[in-house]
């Protein structure tokens, strides 16, 4: 019993386990951050060995690679930052223009454009409504401007976070290759089928993230910053952004953001460019029912669920960069439950054929 429990403990298997344990725990504080590099490695390694060719350089190539992937989500970042910090006396105008902190039941009833469109038994709603909008702006600029704070305090962290993360994602592009190497040694040989399966279906899980529902909400975003660029919004190329976001999340979609603007034309009197906003949110919703499904069908057919539950758990747990990472875990963890059910599938018409 006690050689066993010696040979265990000095065997070379047992060693490595301890210390990649040990080095997981070193790394703790910047997993998050080495989990996302490793994401956009794989985006940006397909475009870095398109430039090899003209640029010679491997590294060279990588780095512009980098450049073209990351830079214009950092501009947008920084863009957006900057918008909400210049949008915010903005809103809180916007919110007394339309008097929703007067709303009552009494002043919708004498108000001719809401006893105009409305039957009286929605008045009580409608002055509820309004105060619940005026509620939940407050609760966002309060929000957003606490985790300006937060993030000003936080600068020196967040350096360190970002070089750790262009490190990163620049050894993961070039030096991908060898860590797959070391995982292949490390997997026995009568379960290389499993991993195989399971490599090809976390390749489409990316896939179908990346193109089915990251493409299709780029597009949304677009196509709905044109359109409130075109219908006289401020800030149009701001709610574009959210739109996009907004829209990558299931279930939710690009609503929310239509969904205000709406409002606040209802408030302000702008029926017309009220109608064009609905008219733009439905043809969008058609767009996406369409687009979506004929996209990410290609590679693989994702539960909504899964991108749910990911998008409201990840940043709960890894904060803002869990918007990302938080749908992909689980979209690797469906693929780990397909290459398994496959393997098994694969296993038992095996032994059909053997014993025929």
């Amino acid at each position: 019993m006690i050689y066993k429990i010696k040979g265990t403990l000095t065997s070379a298997l047992f060693v490595v386990a301890v210390l990649l344990v040990l080095s997981l725990l070193v790394l703790t504080p910047m997993l998050s951050m080495i989990i996302l590099a490793g994401v956009f490695a794989y985006a940006v390694r397909p475009i870095a060995r398109r430039l090899e060719p003209f640029l010679r350089y491997q590294s060279l190539a990588i780095m512009v690679a980098m450049v073209v992937v990351i830079l214009p989500l950092i501009i947008i970042v920084i863009y957006c930052i900057d918008a909400l910090i210049q949008s915010a006396p903005a809103i809180i105008s916007a919110v007394k223009a339309t008097n929703m902190g007067n709303v009552t039941t009494s002043s919708i009833q004498n108000s001719p454009q809401f006893t105009q469109y409305f039957p009286t038994s929605l008045y009580p709603y409608l002055g509820s409504a309004t105060g619940m909008v005026e509620t939940v702006v407050s609760d966002i600029l309060r929000g957003v401007a606490s985790y300006m704070v937060g993030l000003v305090q936080s600068l020196p962290n967040l350096a360190l976070e970002l070089f750790v993360f262009f490190a990163a994602t620049f050894y993961l592009a070039r030096d991908g290759d060898r860590l797959w190497s070391y995982v292949d040694m490390a997997i026995p040989h009568e379960r290389k089928g499993f991993f195989q399966n399971l490599f090809r279906e976390t390749d489409n899980v990316l896939k179908s993230i990346f193109y089915g529902h990251f493409l299709t909400a780029m597009l949304v975003g677009v196509i709905s910053g044109i359109g409130f660029y075109l219908m006289g919004y401020p800030y149009s190329l701001f709610l574009g952004i959210l739109t996009g976001f907004t829209q990558v999340v299931p279930f939710i979609g690009h609503w929310p953001t239509y969904t205000v603007l709406a409002l606040y034309d209802l408030f302000t009197g702008n029926y017309l460019r009220m109608v064009l906003v609905i008219l733009l949110s439905i043809a969008l919703s058609v767009l996406d029912m369409y687009l979506r499904p004929q996209i990410s069908g290609r590679y693989a057919d994702i539960h909504p669920m899964i991108f749910l539950l990911g998008f409201i758990c990840g940043p709960l747990l890894l904060g803002l960069v869990g918007f990302i990472i938080g749908p992909l875990i689980l979209g690797v963890a469906y693929a780990a439950v397909l290459a398994y059910k496959k393997s098994k599938t694969s296993e038992k018409e095996g032994e059909i054929q053997d014993k025929a």
